[in-house]
């Protein structure tokens, strides 16, 4: 006797609660959608109003110092380190939250800030800082949600850091959820977030599944790395809205008590003027790249590679030297 065989009973679809209105979440393809910049990297759209960025680095890579560069911009309306800023004057509050540092390291890296705009932050009307460190998960959301009811003029909110967002990093629920609750609160109050996250030990990557879930939300993920020499550099990790920037690497400045872009502190040096520039071209009206270089290696006492990948772009920068087809001149001024 044949018995029927039976039917495997397929799993639901997870219903759709019935109150939903799809409308509300349709597409219209004939509206025309533009962003609003809150920041771009060598004119490269990093950050935008209702969008995420997310810096990452190792322990002590300097990930509160290059944060701190985006809020120098933010404040000032300055070009700090390539960094410039587009924040609406209506919504230009910026915002820091801080849940790591004790009230003396905090105090100590906002007066690192204060040296680098040349400015007290209590001066600044369009800065607030508030310290989070003793504060739970859920009393952290609550006090962000409660700044943003408060404010309405916010347009920027800055995370130092974001693993304090949730109790468990490789939770996937709760670190979907902080993702979740980011997104909203970035749509709801259209505002710009940067949070800071650490990265594995043995990787670049992001820890844990909250690092996954923001570097997969972000518009933008820069990483920043220590490197051997003492400097730090920031460099893109991926870009939605943009191709990648260019490595800006930092280092302190002992005289002027603040870090500071490596070409910066090289256009101090003494060599990094008209006169020297004379002194390689020599009479002549131009050179070719690689005679240039060679000219420089007799005239100044520097490695061909810190020449070339250094003094160079600082040259140009400086507007000291231009290209004529594949010539170098210098720039009469």
């Amino acid at each position: 006797m044949l018995v029927p065989k039976a039917t495997k009973q397929k799993k639901p679809i997870i219903a759709i609660p019935e109150a939903i209105n799809i409308d509300n979440y349709l597409v219209d393809l004939d509206k025309p959608v533009t962003q609003e910049v809150i920041f771009k990297i060598q004119d490269k759209i990093i950050l935008t109003y209702g969008s995420l960025m997310i810096l990452t680095g190792k322990p002590k890579a300097r990930k509160t110092t290059f944060l701190h560069a985006f809020i120098a911009s933010a404040v000032t309306y300055d070009n700090v380190w390539s960094i410039t800023t587009s924040l609406k004057p209506d919504k230009n509050l910026v915002i820091l939250l801080d849940t790591e540092q004790s009230m003396f390291d905090l105090h100590q890296s906002l007066g690192r800030l204060e040296n680098t705009i040349n400015k007290k932050l209590s001066s600044l009307s369009n800065f607030k800082a508030y310290s989070a460190r003793s504060l739970n998960v859920d009393e952290i959301i609550s006090l962000i949600t409660r700044i943003c009811e408060i404010n309405n003029n916010i347009g920027l909110i800055c995370i130092d850091g974001l693993l304090d967002l949730v109790y468990d990093i490789n939770d996937v629920r709760e670190a979907k959820a902080a993702i979740h609750y980011l997104k909203t609160l970035s749509d709801t109050y259209q505002v710009g977030i940067v949070g800071i996250l650490h990265q594995n030990k043995g990787t670049n990557f992001s820890l844990g599944h909250l690092g996954s879930f923001a570097s997969r939300h972000a518009q933008s993920e820069l990483s920043i790395e220590k490197n051997e020499s003492g400097t730090s550099t920031l460099s893109s990790t991926f870009l939605r809205s943009a191709d990648d920037i260019k490595p800006i690497e930092i280092q302190y400045d002992d005289n002027n008590q603040k870090y500071d872009v490596i070409h910066n502190l090289i256009v101090k040096q003494n060599y990094i003027n008209f006169e020297t520039i004379e002194k390689v071209f020599n009479g002549k009206i131009g050179l070719t790249y690689k005679d240039f270089v060679s000219q420089c290696k007799i005239n100044i006492n520097e490695t061909g590679y810190y020449i070339e990948k250094k003094l160079i772009p600082v040259f140009f920068a400086e507007k000291l030297i231009e290209k004529n087809g594949s010539f170098i001149q210098i720039v009469h001024k």
